[in-house]
C-alpha cells in the first residue's frame, strides 16, 4: 500500500472515531455516476459523487471530482421534476464558477434514450469557459433545492435512485483531450457510502480552510 493510500485510509479512521464519540447523524445519501457515452479509460470508478443533504425544507446537492485524472465537470443536467425547485448556487470552490441553471434547450450528450431531452432537462453550467471554471480534481460545487409541497427527502432519495429523476454530467479534458457523459445509476454498498461520504466531507473542509 502506498503512502498516499495509508494517508487517506488514516484520515477516514480519524472521522469514523469522531463521529461515533460525538453522535452526529445526518440524512444523506452519496451517489456516484456510472459512463454511458465516449470510450474513455483509466476513470476512477468513484470519479464523480453526488452527496444529497437535507437541510429543513430543502435540499443540498454536492457534487465532486474525486480523480486526479476525470478530467474538468463543466455542467449538471436535471430532468425536471415535480419534487425539487432550484433555489440558489449554495458553495464552491475556490476558481470553480457555476450559474443558475439554462434552460435553453438543454440536452445532456447521449442522454436522448434516458429521457433527457431539450424539453424536459435544464442544465447548471460552470460558465464562462467550462473546462477552466468547472471542477477539477478535489473541487465542488454545493446546489440549493426547495422542496416542493407534498414531497419529503425520502422521496428524492427513491426518485433519483430509481432513476426517475435523471441526474447527468457532461466532463471534458479527459484523458486524450476526450468527453463523456455519465448518469446517476451507480449506488455503492453501505460500507463503501460511509468511506465515500467521509472523503468527500474531507475534500469540501479542505478546500474551504484553504480558501479562508
Amino acid at each position: 500500500m502506498d503512502t498516499r493510500s495509508e494517508m487517506k485510509l488514516f484520515h477516514v479512521g480519524v472521522f469514523c472515531l469522531l463521529f461515533s464519540l460525538i453522535g452526529i447523524s445526518a440524512h444523506a445519501e452519496l451517489f456516484i455516476f456510472g459512463q454511458i457515452t465516449g470510450d474513455t479509460t483509466g476513470l476512477c470508478s468513484d470519479a464523480f459523487l453526488m452527496d444529497v443533504t437535507q437541510q429543513n425544507g430543502q435540499a443540498l446537492f454536492t457534487f465532486t471530482n474525486n480523480c486526479d485524472n476525470g478530467g474538468v465537470l463543466g455542467r449538471i443536467f436535471i430532468r425536471e421534476n415535480d419534487l425539487i425547485t432550484f433555489n440558489s448556487i449554495y458553495d464552491q470552490s475556490d476558481g470553480v464558477s457555476f450559474s443558475d441553471p439554462d434552460y435553453r434547450n438543454a440536452m445532456l450528450p447521449g442522454g436522448h434514450d434516458l429521457g433527457f431531452t431539450p424539453h424536459n432537462t435544464y442544465a447548471i453550467e460552470a460558465d464562462p469557459a467550462r473546462p477552466k471554471n468547472g471542477l477539477h480534481y478535489q473541487d465542488f460545487v454545493t446546489v440549493l433545492f426547495d422542496m416542493n409541497d407534498g414531497f419529503m427527502f425520502t422521496d428524492l432519495i427513491d426518485s433519483i435512485s430509481g432513476g426517475t429523476m435523471g441526474i447527468g454530467l457532461h466532463v471534458q479534458a479527459l484523458p486524450g483531450g476526450a468527453s463523456a457523459s455519465f448518469t446517476a445509476t451507480a449506488i455503492p454498498e453501505p460500507a463503501t457510502l460511509m468511506l465515500l461520504g467521509i472523503g468527500a466531507f474531507l475534500v469540501q473542509r479542505k478546500r474551504r480552510d484553504t480558501a479562508q
